[in-house]
């Protein structure tokens, strides 16, 4: 049996755990620099944040031949091809999502998982003509890279770096 597994792509994951790890730093430095208030804020800023980024790291979508597995932190639902009903994509310039609807509910996920256009082939060739929308099939025919969210993580990673290097020579 062979399995096509697909995560969120490493270079979205990347500055996202850098943007907590950064965070985090900030926080530890206001626990000795920082005033009460600042110390609240920084603890949210980073919690939220790590939630995200947990989840995001952890969201897998599986296929196989006996059907699709959608992984996320601490949760996991199955479906055979039978419980699948629809597939359908709603494009927004360069941000692309996929709107999966089954008999357990519908499921949506983002271009930004590694190889997104090789999971909706997928998904085509198994789901057959009649579940899939002439759209997705349109999409597939020029499918778009979401740079827009990576280029934004990076920019949000020098922004943090920036406040660190502030905070430990200036005050």
């Amino acid at each position: 049996m062979r399995e096509e597994i697909f995560k969120t792509k490493r270079s979205f994951l990347i500055p996202l755990i850098t943007i907590v790890v950064l965070l985090f730093l900030l926080f530890l430095i206001s626990l000795y620099k920082g005033q009460a208030g600042e110390k609240i804020i920084l603890a949210l800023l980073f919690i939220i944040p790590l939630s995200i980024a947990i989840e995001t790291a952890k969201r897998e979508i599986i296929i196989s031949d006996k059907g699709l597995i959608i992984r996320k932190f601490l949760r996991r639902k199955e479906f055979d091809f039978t419980q699948i009903t629809h597939l359908a994509v709603i494009a927004l310039k360069k941000n692309v999502y996929f709107l999966l609807t089954t008999t357990k509910g519908s499921y949506i996920f983002s271009n930004l998982l590694e190889n997104h256009a090789l999971l909706i082939r997928s998904l085509m060739d198994r789901l057959g003509e009649e579940k899939v929308e002439k759209e997705v099939k349109t999409y597939l025919a020029h499918p778009v890279e979401r740079l827009s969210m990576i280029v934004m993580s990076w920019i949000a990673v020098l922004v943090l770096v920036a406040l660190i290097i502030l905070k430990v020579t200036v005050i």
